[in-house]
This record gives C-alpha cells, sequence and structure tokens, in this order.
C-alpha cells in the first residue's frame, strides 16, 4: 500500500514509463504494480490501464476524466481491508467525468459467469454524454450513483453488490442504465436478494428516452441473484413471429434467478411508457396485466388492474409512465420474457372487452353500467350478482347486444337497475355469452350501502388491495393517496361509485385523501401497505 508522498511518486512513474521503461500514454498500474489513493480528491486526465493493483481508501474520490478505462481481468481494485489489499467494497468513488462530449468507454475486466475479476468499489456517472462499456463486463461491489448520464451496456453485463444488491442511486427518467435493444443484449445483475431487501429497483430501458424499469421482491430469505433486460418490440413467439405491439406495450423484459430458479415466491413490477401503448392496450389498459411466455404462447395473470403511475424512480413520480406488478407464486425460472396485454384468456385478441361499474343509487336500488370496445361475435350478456354472505354468483338479468351481429369496433354503453337493500357489500359481474355459446367474464365490482357520511378505507393494513367506500350523500369527486413524505402516488376520480377498489404495489405507510369538487380535503385516512403475501 502507498501512503503519503510515496504515491504520488509512484502514480508520476506509473503515468511515463511501462515496467520496461517504454514510454507508455496514460496511467498505467503494471502486472505487479500497487497504487493506493489514501483519501482526499485527485484526478486523472489521460486513459487507465490497470494490470495490477489500483486501490481507494474509504475517503477517497477519483476523478477520471480520460476516454478509457482498462482493468485486465487479473487486476484488481482494492480498498482499505486487508492492509489495502482487500477488495470487498469498502473503498472510495471513483467518477466517470468528461467536460465535452465523449462518451467515456469502461473496459470492467469482470467475468460474472465466474464470479471473478475486479470490482469497483463504488462507481459515479457524472458524463451527461454516457459511459459505455466495452470488451467486457463490469461490478460495482457497493453503489452505482446515476449522477448524469446513462450508462450502456451493449452486449455485456453490470454486477452490482457483493453478496448483497448494492445500492443504485439518483437514478430517473434521464439517467439510467441502457441494456440494449435486442434479445439477449446487456443485463443488469444484482446480488443476493432476500426477503428483508423489500422492493430492489432495476433502473433500465431499452435506448435512451426509453426508461422502462422493473423492480423484484424475493418473499423468501434464501437469497439469489437476479438479473433484468429490456428491448423494445413484442413477438408472438417472444423474439420472433407475428409483431403485438397493437396489443402491448411495445416492451419485453427479460428477468431471470441465477442461483435457485424456479423455487420460492417472487413479485416482479414492470414500468412501462404511455406513448408505447399500442392502440388495443390503450382502449382496454383497465384490464392490464404481466404477461410471461411460456410452452409457445404468452399466459394470461392476476392482477388485471389500470396501471399507476410510474413510481420507479428517485425523482418525481413519472405520470407519463405506467407499472403493473405480477406475483410468481411457483417460483422464477432461470430466464424468461415478460410483457403487458390486455383482456382476459386469449389477451383480447378477436374477443369482446368489456369493463364493469356500478353505483347505488339509494339505499334500495343499484345502477350496473358497462362498457364494451370492441364486440366480438357478442349474443347477450347476464348479469350476475353475489352477496358477502353468498358464495355463488346468480343470474339476475339478460341484456342483449347492441352490436349489430354481435360485432363493433365503436365504444357501446348498457346499464341496468337492480332492485337491492342489502345492507352489506354485493357483487356483481357480467358473463359475456357468444354466438356458439361460448362463455367468458367481466371484472367484478363491489357495491355496498355506505352510511349517508361516512367515507372508510379498509382493510386496513393491507396487502396492496383495498377498499374505499364512500357514503351516498357524501359529495366527493377525487380520490388521492400521498407516500410517506407527502408525494401524492395515485389520484382517482370517483365517477359516481361508492366503492372504489384501489391498489398500491409498493409497502408503506399512506395517507388516503377525499377531495370535494371545489378542491377541499373533506377527511383523510391513514393506510398501512404491508405487502402483497
Amino acid at each position: 500500500m502507498y501512503r503519503g508522498s510515496h504515491i504520488v511518486i509512484f502514480a508520476i512513474a506509473l503515468l511515463l514509463f511501462f515496467n520496461s521503461g517504454v514510454a507508455q500514454q496514460g496511467f498505467y498500474v503494471p502486472n505487479q504494480g500497487k497504487v493506493f489513493f489514501v483519501g482526499d480528491t485527485a484526478t486523472i486526465f489521460s486513459n487507465v490501464t490497470n494490470e495490477g493493483k489500483l486501490g481507494l481508501g474509504i475517503k477517497a474520490v477519483l476523478n477520471f476524466k480520460g476516454h478509457v478505462w482498462h482493468n485486465d481481468p487479473q487486476s484488481l481494485l482494492t480498498d482499505e481491508t486487508n492492509g489495502g489489499e482487500g477488495a470487498i467494497g469498502i473503498g472510495g468513488m471513483v467518477r466517470f467525468l468528461a467536460t465535452d462530449t465523449t462518451r467515456q468507454l469502461l473496459n470492467g475486466g469482470y467475468n460474472a459467469a465466474t464470479r471473478t475479476g475486479p470490482g469497483f468499489p463504488n462507481l459515479q456517472i457524472l458524463n451527461r454524454n454516457g459511459v459505455r462499456l466495452i470488451g467486457s463486463s463490469a461490478k460495482v461491489r457497493n453503489e452505482l450513483r446515476l449522477t448524469a448520464g446513462h450508462l450502456f451496456l451493449d452486449n455485456h453485463i453490470l454486477v452490482v453488490g457483493n453478496n448483497y444488491p448494492g445500492l443504485i442511486t439518483n437514478y430517473d427518467s434521464s439517467r439510467f442504465i441502457v441494456t440494449g435493444n435486442a434479445p439477449g443484449s446487456g443485463l443488469l445483475i444484482r446480488e443476493n436478494i432476500r426477503a428483508t431487501d423489500n422492493v430492489v429497483v432495476f433502473p433500465v430501458g431499452s435506448r435512451t428516452h426509453q426508461y422502462t424499469p422493473a423492480a423484484i421482491v424475493n418473499k423468501t430469505n434464501n437469497g439469489d441473484d437476479f438479473y433484468v433486460s429490456v428491448f423494445d418490440s413484442v413477438r408472438s413467439n417472444a423474439t420472433s413471429g407475428n409483431n403485438l405491439r397493437s396489443e402491448s406495450v411495445n416492451k419485453t423484459w427479460e428477468i431471470g434467478k441465477l442461483l435457485h430458479p424456479n423455487e420460492g415466491d417472487v413479485e416482479i413490477a414492470l414500468q412501462h411508457l404511455i406513448e408505447d401503448e399500442g392502440a388495443f392496450f390503450n382502449a382496454g389498459r383497465k384490464l392490464a396485466y404481466i404477461s410471461k411466455y411460456g410452452n409457445g404462447m404468452w399466459d394470461t395473470a392476476a392482477p388485471l388492474i389500470t396501471p399507476s403511475p410510474g413510481i420507479l424512480t428517485t425523482g418525481a413520480f413519472l405520470l407519463n409512465s405506467g407499472l403493473n406488478y405480477r406475483p410468481l407464486r411457483n417460483g422464477m425460472p432461470n430466464s424468461a420474457y415478460y410483457t403487458k396485454f390486455t383482456g382476459k384468456g386469449d389477451r383480447g385478441i378477436n374477443r369482446t372487452l368489456v369493463w364493469l361499474s356500478g353505483v347505488r343509487i339509494d339505499y334500495h336500488q343499484v345502477k350496473v353500467f358497462w362498457t364494451t370496445n370492441p364486440e366480438i361475435n357478442n349474443n347477450y350478456f347476464v348479469v350476475q350478482r353475489r352477496f358477502s354472505n353468498q358464495n355463488e354468483f346468480t343470474n339476475i338479468d339478460t341484456v342483449t347486444s347492441k352490436a349489430l351481429n354481435g360485432y363493433s369496433i365503436d365504444f357501446l354503453n348498457y346499464e341496468m337497475i337492480d332492485p337491492n337493500s342489502y345492507t352489506g357489500i354485493t357483487y356483481y359481474r357480467l358473463q359475456l355469452v357468444d354466438f356458439s355459446g361460448r362463455l367468458s367474464y367481466s371484472n367484478i365490482v363491489a357495491v355496498g350501502r355506505t352510511p349517508d357520511n361516512q367515507l372508510l378505507v379498509w382493510p386496513n393494513p393491507s396487502t396492496g388491495r383495498f377498499f374505499v367506500g364512500i357514503g351516498i350523500a357524501s359529495s366527493i369527486k377525487t380520490i388521492v393517496i400521498w407516500d410517506a413524505v407527502g408525494r401524492k402516488v395515485k389520484e382517482e376520480l370517483v365517477r359516481d361509485r361508492n366503492i372504489i377498489e384501489m391498489y398500491l404495489p409498493i409497502p408503506g405507510t399512506y395517507v388516503v385523501s377525499f377531495i370535494s369538487p371545489t378542491g377541499r380535503i373533506v377527511d383523510s385516512k391513514k393506510l398501512l401497505v404491508r405487502g402483497y403475501y
């Protein structure tokens, strides 16, 4: 280890010569060489070639303003442990910093398959033109700080963490990790994610200005390494076949569990850009869900729900983005493709798409109403009802399709009045019957008999899915939800409903506010979300 004047003398020598004495351009650490920055801030203006041991004390900051940083696979980036010879991440910060239009290049020298090679203790991207991985993969043992610009992976791997997921900070829609825009391209790996880590975010995108991150919750304490990559396009065979852009969000995420695949419960969240929603998806986004490709087809999964605002960011919530989640109770495989569709069964393709709602008019009547677009081969609807003290739905009315011969690509509106004086919660759904007699079902809505002026939130604590109840005499226009630091998480128009089902994907403490038509907060309720399971 080199300290004080020794580090200065040694660094100057390395700047000028190979270990053989031949002139060398740039900062060069030979195979047997050792350089250790004890503390304070130092700057390297030239390229860096590290074939030996380049170390940083925990208080050291090393600004890199050269063009190319190259780590040999046999080299080390050491820290303060083991007398300056250790490499577990207890070291200082390396800043990739450029003052012109240069995109800096990093050959990290890390082998993700063998888990060997040098790893930065901490790495900061402070170059608005970004940093690109070349030649090999890279590892950051502790913190990756995205202060300005992107980190481009191309076909390489970035590993963050050192037997724990590490930290990725300062990410948002302008500062994230660009994995590449093709199947099997760059991967972001985070190590040893466990239940105690809660939500671990993978701030990735397929291209600049295409921030489409993922998040993973490992529901067990059997830690595992997870990876995420994302690319544009959705195909019927995952990476080939028909283009499904109209029915999807034009993004496919590749996600994998490396050490113990298909074991334990996992939950994933995916965030897309609203501008990428295809026409069919956008029309039916109230029934959006995350689909997984397997056995030669894209599946259908719960929950089917309107995407929430984009919360996978360290900045302000991204209202131009939509978030959906999916539990994987049978575990996650080593590699699988995921995207988003809408509808049920066959993803709504060549099938009627319907949105059902209901509202109590008074203590004796409930209005059930629904909208379709499109209707495909639809003959009639059967309105079904279940009281909360019943186990099965019963048929209460039949409504003939308004579509000519059962086909329509326009919005069609329906309603019926149900004589209903039940004092508990009533559940409604539609049974759709096509001309061949095939049955399918709509979403389920809940309608209650909340006292005239009462405002309720239940269950509380919640797993994430909860209900808001509004008394029929209450004048409430909007439900607004705030997180613990006062940021607006969700806003929902009441639209004459008196029971509204809502969902929050991230555990935490929230405030549910009831807003009048004049914008006044009528009441607020504290809500605790403990997670899906």
